[in-house]
This record gives structure tokens, sequence and C-alpha cells, in this order.
């Protein structure tokens, strides 16, 4: 057995024995736009949106990699971006120093957007969420609460109890169960609130339980709920409940910035933008500790949605998209690599039938290979053989690998990345016939 291949077949058995360890890496994609993005959701693994000022609403059908601009009849501030499924979504907006709000809908993935002024002329609305298809809910200034049962036709006006809060501005509204919901907003220097229903958002009761408004929920479990937000003054702030939201516990996490988005990548690992700071909040224990990171190339970012555990995207100020590019394998690289240099990306799809596609990235000039063998070691084919050039990681290249051409067999493949005739990661795949 040769030298290339005795230390691939090593690397290949070092993947599949020894346990991975996070090291989270987010690349900065093209983006079609210039505008400040606020909102980023995805309805699965590789269709999302991403929306903000001007009236943006950009689309992917890949998982991140490449977006696209959707025309839609508004533009101005899109407040809030919600789809229950790669099809069907809604969005609000407001225009500014105009009376009413603006409801858009699409039943096509954003190929078409639908806009109707919202009944009321004196509701500014700022968030939207449905439960499914008929059963949608919107609230906004005035915390005053609306739901449609018919798709949004119609909308009705929902009670809120008599409490000092309870007419504070609502940002954010998301349901546990279809009876079980929350919703978070406020007023900065003078309290953050949630409401609450348990009868289906027919009734909504406020209470407040922080100094600052808040601006994200996340519910994981009827036992672990999550409100954050914060401001210039207190910096970052969370409250968490283990009881339904019956209580909250406050939590001032000390990092300057404020929380404008909340999402976990894994049951354990949790991220938030903290907006003008341009660093990241992140736990890696599930919530109860948490440190900072910067944001790549210090931006300013504003949402993040994972998807599932290798599937994330990040948008910010002036058009900004950071995709998130996955676990680097336990591979232990040359000495003199330098990780933030270069990187390559788990295949997509993974499983993958007949084709997949591998992205990569590096900084400088560089001979590459891209490079597939099976579990034994055998170099099956070089998806890349050639010189090329980056000026920064925040590119990516790509490499399809065609495996029906090859006649392989079901099972596990791997890739590695090459740089100037060194190995620099090392990748596990699955191949399914």
């Amino acid at each position: 057995m040769n030298l290339i291949k005795s230390n691939v077949l090593l690397l290949c058995l070092s993947i599949i024995s020894q346990v991975c360890i996070a090291e989270n890496t987010w690349i900065r994609i093209n983006s079609p736009v210039t505008a400040n993005l606020f909102n980023c959701v995805f309805a699965d693994t590789i269709n999302g949106w991403a929306a903000g000022e001007d009236g943006v609403i950009i689309h992917t059908t890949d998982g991140g990699y490449y977006w696209t601009i959707q025309s839609n009849p508004v533009n101005y501030y899109i407040n809030d971006i919600f789809f229950i499924n790669k099809r069907l979504g809604w969005a609000v907006s407001n225009e500014f120093l105009n009376t009413g709000s603006t409801l858009l809908k699409t039943t096509n993935s954003g190929i078409n957007w639908i806009a109707e002024d919202f009944p009321d002329s004196t509701v500014f609305l700022k968030t939207i969420y449905f439960l499914d298809s008929l059963t949608g809910f919107t609230s906004g200034l005035g915390g005053n609460f609306f739901r449609t049962t018919n798709a949004g036709i119609t909308w009705n006006r929902m009670f809120t109890d008599t409490s000092a809060f309870s007419s504070f501005p609502v940002v954010k509204i998301r349901f546990l169960t279809p009876d079980t919901g929350f919703a978070c907003g406020g007023i900065i220097d003078i309290a953050g609130v949630i409401w609450k229903t348990v009868n289906g958002g027919l009734n909504w009761s406020a209470d407040t339980y922080s100094p600052e408004p808040f601006y994200s929920l996340y519910l994981k479990s009827s036992t672990d709920l999550f409100a954050v937000g914060g401001d210039f003054e207190y910096g970052a702030q969370i409250v968490r409940s283990s009881n339904i939201g019956s209580s909250w516990n406050y939590f001032n996490l000390g990092f300057f910035g404020h929380c404008l988005s909340i999402d976990f990548r894994t049951s354990y690992e949790v991220w938030m933008p903290l907006g003008f700071s341009q660093t990241w909040a992140v736990s890696y224990d599930g919530g109860n500790n948490w440190t900072t990171e910067q944001v790549t190339d210090n931006l300013l970012m504003n949402s993040v949605d994972f998807s599932d555990s290798l599937h994330g995207c990040a948008v910010g100020n002036n058009g900004v998209i950071l995709k998130y590019a996955g676990n680097p394998s336990s591979i232990e690289a040359p000495d003199n690599f330098v990780p933030q240099n270069a990187f390559l990306n788990q295949n997509y799809p993974n499983p993958f039938n007949p084709s997949t596609r591998i992205s990569y990235g590096f900084k400088g000039n560089k001979f590459v290979e891209i490079k597939i063998f099976d579990v034994l070691g055998n170099e099956i084919t070089s998806l890349v053989n050639r010189i090329q050039f980056s000026e920064n990681t925040t590119s990516l290249f790509y490499a399809d690998f065609p495996a029906e051409e090859f006649k392989l067999s079901a099972g596990v493949y791997f890739y590695a990345l090459y740089l100037d005739n060194e190995v620099r990661d090392i990748k596990k795949m699955v191949y399914l016939k």
C-alpha cells in the first residue's frame, strides 16, 4: 500500500472511530441585494426566504448557497415573514408615515406574492404566524391580536387582558400547541412583555419580566421556553420558563448587544445574533451558559434559522448572508494548516442518489484537488485537479460527484480536499441505490 493511500485510509478510519468536536464555521454567501435583512426562515433544508427593507424578499432553493430576488407589490419595510411549508407563506409590511398595514401571501413558494391591505387601517402589524393553512395570527403596535380561520380572508380581533402592559407592541408570535401560544415584545427602557394564550388565541394575558423588550421566542418544549432581547444600555437578555410559561427567570447575559433572534442547531447548541455588536451569543449546553463569538468578517447580523443540525443561514445589514458550513471532521490537520484559510463542507444531499455536490473554500493561489475514495482508501476519481485562486475564504467553489457514472456499490465513501498536494480535510458521505 503506497504512502498516500495509507494516509487516506488512516484518515478515513479516524472519521469512523473518533468523536468529532464541534468547531462551528460560517461562510459569507453572495447576496443579490444590499438592503438590510431582518428575517430569515426555512421551510425545509433547501427552501428558505429572507426579507427586510424596501420590500426586499429573496429566496433560495439549495439550502442557502444561491439566492434570487422575488418581486412583490410592496417597496417598504417587511416586518416579518413566515412559511408553513415550501409553498405557503405570509409576510407583513408597513409603509413609513402611512396608515395601516399590508399582508402578503404566496401559494407557490413566492413566485407570486399577493398584497392586501389589512382591514383595520389603524393597526400597524409587526408579526405573523400560522398554525396551519387556515388558522393564523397577527399583531403589532398596541398589543392587539387578530386571528383568521380562513387563510386570511377575514381577521377577527381577539381579547387581551387590561393590564398596564397589554397594549405594548408585539413583535413575535409562536405556538407550542394549537391551544397554547406565546408572544413577546415591549418598549425600550420600560418593560419586556410576554403574552400567553391557553385557548387557541381567543384570549391573551400579558405580564412583564424584564426592563427591556423581547424580540424573539424559541419554544423548545413545554419545559424549556426562551424569550430574548435587550438594548444598548442593558445589553443582551434572556428569560426562560420550565413550566409552560407560568413563570419566567430573567438573565442578563452581560454581553454588549441585544438578542434579535434565537435558534437551536442541536438540542444543546444555541445561536443568537447580537446585532450592532457584530457578535454571536452561543451556548453549548442548552442555554445554561453562554459565550460570545465574533461574526465572520465583523458583520452585523439580525436573524438566524437552522432547519437541522447541518443546515442554517443568517442574514443582516447591507444584504449580508451567512451560511452555516457544518462541523469540520475530527481529522488531525497538518501542523502548518491554518483552519480559517480553508474549509471543506459536508456534501449535499447526503445520503445521496444519483449525485451530490461538494463545496469548499480557501484563501490564495492553490493547486486544488477534490478526490473520492472508497472505505479501503482506494482512489475512485479526482473531481478537481487544477490551480484555483480565491481572495478570501468567503468564496465558495463547487464540485459535483455523479456516483452513478462510476458504477459504484451503495455504501460509505470519502472525499478529501488537497491544497498544493497536502490533504487539508476529509469527510464521509453515503451513497444509496
